[in-house]
């Protein structure tokens, strides 16, 4: 007999635990199929079983099937926004938790809300009510859906806006497609059902036309046969109908600075979907720096990657294909999608291996996929790509000055040693200043170096004509070898420095375990850890604990003083009743100046992290990686405080215990004693004295008493020896 499988069922429990409300989706291939409508109908059957249900927002355009659904179903007012002038209206949440309902009709979840809502997106909204334990409806078109968006714009030539992320599909407890065949679609569209009649017969020419809807139409069945496809699996894994559904499948996609990195993270994300597997997004930092919009470009990049579930990995390696090959190793990873190079011509002739023949030559038992690029991606390089990037107009500067310093050199030595040692001077400067230049900088003094040289040194002077090919061959070798040395020495700078870096990280985070690991002092250990997160961003922080009814202690702060505004405060206990991160840098309330990071274990806030960074430079994406990895040490410390404090109170009982079955055990010996004493003189004077009947029934009655308390006295003796042993 097949036994249910142990994950599923933990998975299961684990979800039932959790108090978070349900998400149900009504899904369709585009406006006008019936979803509003659908939900309504759906609201409208829940509220006659009994259910409260509360109209967050719901846009009926206008359709008068749409408005007579809305009749009895009660409805918030939306809150006023004032936008540049501008008066918007927006969904307002604080009223909806306010007034806590059982199911909200929540339409339209790709919605941008209007600058200053508490989130940026009306998915947000949703997930804080769902945190809330309230049920939510919610409708959503598959255009709007992120990992689609490519395939959406080569369909329709229309690019989507607004998309939420696919997780959201998977966080739906339920997803309900409505579903419209294109020509039933059309004639809505004719009935005025849709739009009104003038936006209908340009809707119909464009993005309505019967080929786009088709497909539209099979997206939207392939998401929501995966989705099923998926429920059942866990379900008939949790039931042990058959074995492990899982195929230990786990993907990794090379990401880098350029725009095709989004859509090999959107297809990496329907992989996975399909094969119900992990996936992770890896950067391979090399030696050469990023400019300032290549690290926003990345950022970018890792930050959607991050929404669509992906667990972000950075490492540091100079050869790329083996940096990506390491990594998967180390991840067990199985498959590896990169995009597929532009083989240069120069490569064919020196047959020199791309990236693709590198990783399927290293790969080993790991497959390789190769994605191809659009053409737009083809043109990225040519219009971004430089030989010398990061140009500083301070390193050409110290480079002429150096020219010059070698050159007054030269003049005074070339009277007596020849114009032979000269060049080696130059060389030597050249070498120099790689050290502490970088590659155009070496590249111009090479270049000045060797003009110079065959000018001013090698006979005739001044003429750049020569006696013989020798000293011609000697300029060109000269310029070869000083251009070499000085692009390795400036990338021996540059690998040093990152290793550098790498070490001062490393050391950081050492430092932090250690302290973490030696410490029982909570509030030590969280000062040890806010003055490594100042080091590491240069930045404010502290720590606010939670006391006994788990609220933040804004009076008793852990690191450094950090004016606080009431806004502020209640943006603390937003983070600790959400979980989730608010602030800068993140999807709640970015504008704020203050970082928000709830400290989190067991599904519990220990502790908020807030952390005031002194400069406006954002975190690049090593900081973010070290700064998840001191977070995720500092509620490893919260978790040990607890269970140091579970212990020490157990321990505590214990000692209480023993010390109480030591009292009772020789308060009962020391009763017991006294006890059988007088027990025995009340039997002797009723056996062997005549009394008068008075008297035998005051002897009788304390025999009696003296009977239960000896009785009392073992039953305590017989409780010490249980607690004993």
């Amino acid at each position: 007999m097949d036994r249910p499988n142990p994950d599923a069922l933990l998975a299961q429990f684990n979800a039932e635990e959790r108090h978070r409300g349900k998400l149900k989706i009504f899904f369709g291939m585009c406006p006008g199929v019936g979803k509003t409508y659908a939900m309504l109908q759906e609201a409208r059957q829940r509220q006659n079983e009994g259910f409260r249900v509360l109209v967050g927002v719901v846009c009926t355009h206008g359709r008068a099937e749409t408005l007579a659904l809305l009749e009895g179903l009660e409805q918030i007012p939306l809150k006023k926004i004032d936008y540049r002038g501008i008066q918007l209206e927006e969904m307002d949440i604080d009223e909806i938790l306010k007034r806590r309902p059982q199911l909200v009709l929540v339409d339209e979840l790709a919605h941008t809300n209007a600058s200053g809502s508490r989130h940026p997106k009306r998915q947000q909204h949703v997930f804080e009510i769902l945190a809330a334990d309230i049920d939510v409806f919610t409708t959503l078109n598959v255009q709007h859906v992120d990992s689609r968006r490519e395939d959406i714009l080569a369909v329709t030539r229309v690019a989507v806006g607004e998309t939420v992320p696919d997780t959201i599909l998977d966080e739906a407890s339920e997803i309900t497609l409505v579903d419209l065949s294109p020509q039933a679609l059309h004639q809505r569209l004719v009935e005025g059902k849709v739009y009104v009649p003038e936006k209908a017969e340009a809707a119909a020419a464009n993005f309505f036309k019967t080929e786009n809807l088709s497909a539209l139409r099979e997206m939207a069945l392939r998401l929501t046969t995966a989705h099923v496809n998926k429920n059942l699996r866990s379900l008939m894994s949790a039931k042990g109908l058959f074995g492990p559904t899982r195929s230990g499948e786990r993907i990794l996609v090379a990401v880098g600075v350029t725009p095709f990195s989004e859509s090999l993270i959107r297809m990496t994300r329907r992989w996975s979907g399909m094969l119900d597997s992990s996936w992770i997004a890896l950067h391979v930092e090399g030696s050469t720096p990023l400019s300032e919009e290549d690290k926003e470009r990345l950022l970018k990049t890792l930050t959607l990657a991050r929404q669509l579930g992906a667990e972000i990995i950075h490492h540091v390696d100079d050869d790329l294909a083996q940096g990506i090959i390491d990594v998967a190793n180390k991840e067990n990873v199985t498959q590896i999608i990169v995009g597929k190079t532009i083989e240069k011509s120069w490569q064919r002739v020196f047959r020199i291996p791309t990236l693709a023949d590198r990783l399927i030559k290293l790969s080993g038992q790991i497959d390789v996929h190769m994605v191809r690029l659009s053409t737009g991606d083809r043109e990225f390089p040519k219009k971004k790509g430089r030989v010398f990037p990061n140009i500083k107009p301070r390193e050409y500067v110290l480079s002429f000055m150096l020219f010059c310093i070698a050159t007054i050199i030269n003049l005074c030595l070339s009277h007596w040693a020849g114009y032979q040692a000269t060049g080696i001077m130059y060389l030597l400067t050249v070498v120099l200043s790689g050290s502490f230049l970088g590659r155009s900088a070496a590249f111009m003094l090479a270049t000045l170096s060797a003009f110079a040289w065959g000018y001013l040194f090698i006979p005739p002077k001044y003429t750049f004509s020569f006696r013989n090919s020798y000293d011609l061959e000697l300029v060109g070798m000269f310029f070869i070898t000083a251009l070499m040395m000085g692009f390795v020495t400036s990338k021996l700078r540059r690998q040093k420095e990152v290793e550098q870096k790498q070490r001062l990280r490393s050391e950081s985070l050492y430092e932090l375990t250690r302290a973490l690991a030696l410490s029982t002092d909570i509030a030590q250990a969280m000062r040890v850890a806010t003055a490594q997160i100042n080091l590491l961003c240069r930045s404010l922080s502290m720590v606010l604990m939670m006391d006994e009814q788990k609220e933040p202690v804004f009076d008793n702060a852990v690191g450094d003083e950090i004016e606080m505004t009431d806004n502020q405060k209640g943006l603390v206990q937003w983070v600790v009743a959400n979980k989730k991160a608010a602030g800068r840098f993140s999807d709640t309330l970015s504008q704020q100046p203050l970082m928000y990071l709830p400290l989190m274990s067991s599904g519990e806030v220990r502790a908020v992290l807030v952390i005031k960074l002194l400069t406006e430079k954002p975190l690049d994406l090593a900081q973010r990686t070290l700064l998840e990895s001191f977070t995720a040490l500092m509620t490893v410390m919260l978790e040990k405080h607890k269970l140091l404090k579970i212990s020490r109170e157990a321990k505590m009982k214990e000692d209480t215990q023993n010390l109480q079955s030591a009292l009772l055990d020789n308060l009962s010996h020391e009763l017991k004693t006294p006890l059988t004493i007088i027990s025995g003189y009340l039997d002797a004077l009723v056996l062997f004295h005549q009394w008068p009947k008075d008297a035998m029934d005051l002897l009788e009655e304390c025999r009696l008493a003296c009977l239960r308390l000896t009785n009392g006295v073992d039953a305590v003796l017989d409780l010490t020896k249980t607690r004993v042993t």
